[in-house]
């Protein structure tokens, strides 16, 4: 009787053990958070998220309840977060004793033929994510032990500017002041082993400011994000469809590159047309700089060669106040239109400058109410 207790006991545990799937650093396709998944536990009753945030000591991430996965096919409904582990579900969760915090996200269980997955937050104005998660292998990652690569800098901060060695994409680094050739980087992984491109597998002479043959301003295309139909929008995938033809698919739209070269390129949307590239010095003319002044509620932003300073918070305003580092600043052709990236926490906002009636209005996308005159 004792033997077959114990026999059932090791058919269960053998039962419960090729229930579950763990994948260690999945890679991925794009993502706009300050860190990683480092590991995916796949069970017949739940999905759980292992996630490392780095951010500065005093600076706060939050989960809101909208926090989902969905499968990256789009063949199946969004999956939202039934509970954490490590950090609070809502709610402001403060960076406190060091630069990083580790928690685990909850979620109800996948279908077993799910090989990638977007992970997605919802907030207002704004989406954290992940796309194209992979659950099919371990990635090729090293979280938080440095390495060295010679004759290499990478953007000190938080994020660093995603770049390419030898293969190997580096997400986040610091140099060393007392050894300006070397870098000690957090974050790397192999790239390939994908049908799907990064961006910055790309052309170099993708990225750049492109206008129709009206002078039109149609496409900002950078390896972070693209703005068009006046919106910022993400990669979700690229696929390369022939010798210098790529398929790029974006949050808002999808669209064929069949040609491209340093001073031209013909995209295919719903229809065909060529764009010419024109450079910018991304320089914020001077007429710009200075104080503006909301028209109904007094409150101001003031723009630098940097930065935005918005201190609007009235009930037509959009922001408490916050300092938006200015990432694109690009003007039409006629220059009657100045468009303005902006960053701030993860997410690109966009404003333009607009010239009616012989005055100029900065406005933020999507606020009707919120006009500002220069002072």
């Amino acid at each position: 009787m004792k033997n077959q207790l114990l026999l059932l006991f090791i058919l269960l545990c053998s039962v419960t053990i090729n229930a579950q799937k763990i994948i260690n650093n999945p890679d991925y396709i794009s993502s706009n958070i300050n860190g990683n998944i480092t590991q995916v536990e796949l069970t017949d009753t739940e999905t759980i998220l292992h996630v490392l945030i780095k951010s500065p000591v005093g600076s706060w991430i939050a989960i809101p309840k909208e926090t989902y996965i969905e499968d990256a096919s789009g063949k199946s409904k969004r999956l939202f977060i039934t509970k954490t582990d490590g950090i609070s579900l809502t709610g402001k969760n403060y960076i406190k004793d060091s630069d990083e915090i580790r928690f685990k996200l909850y979620f109800p269980p996948l279908e077993k033929t799910t090989t990638k997955i977007n992970y997605g937050e919802s907030n207002k104005g704004g989406n954290w994510f992940i796309y194209k998660l992979d659950l099919s292998k371990d990635g090729v990652h090293f979280i938080g032990n440095s390495k060295k690569i010679s004759n290499y800098s990478i953007v000190t901060g938080y994020p660093a500017t995603p770049k390419t060695v030898n293969g190997w994409k580096i997400e986040s680094g610091i140099q060393n002041p007392n050894q300006p050739d070397t870098t000690f980087v957090f974050n790397m992984y192999k790239l390939g082993g994908n049908n799907s491109l990064l961006p910055t597998d790309l052309p170099e002479s993708f990225f750049g400011n492109w206008y129709d043959k009206y002078g039109t301003l149609i496409l900002i295309s950078t390896p972070d994000y693209l703005v068009s139909d006046y919106r910022v929008q993400y990669y979700r995938d690229i696929q390369q469809i022939g010798d210098n033809k790529f398929n790029i698919i974006s949050t808002m739209k999808s669209f064929e590159v069949l040609n491209i070269d340093s001073e031209s390129m013909t995209i295919r949307t719903d229809r065909l047309i060529t764009l010419k590239r024109k450079p910018s010095t991304n320089s914020v003319p001077k007429f710009i700089k200075g104080d503006w002044l909301h028209w109904q509620n007094k409150k101001e932003i003031k723009v630098t060669d940097d930065y935005f300073y918005n201190n609007d918070h009235g009930e037509l305003g959009v922001h408490d106040v916050v300092k938006s580092r200015i990432d694109q600043v690009v003007e039409s052709e006629s220059g009657n239109v100045i468009w303005f990236v902006l960053y701030h926490e993860g997410n690109y906002n966009l404003y333009s400058v607009r010239k009616t009636d012989g005055e100029y209005i900065l406005q933020p996308r999507g606020f009707t109410d919120a006009r500002y005159k220069k002072i």
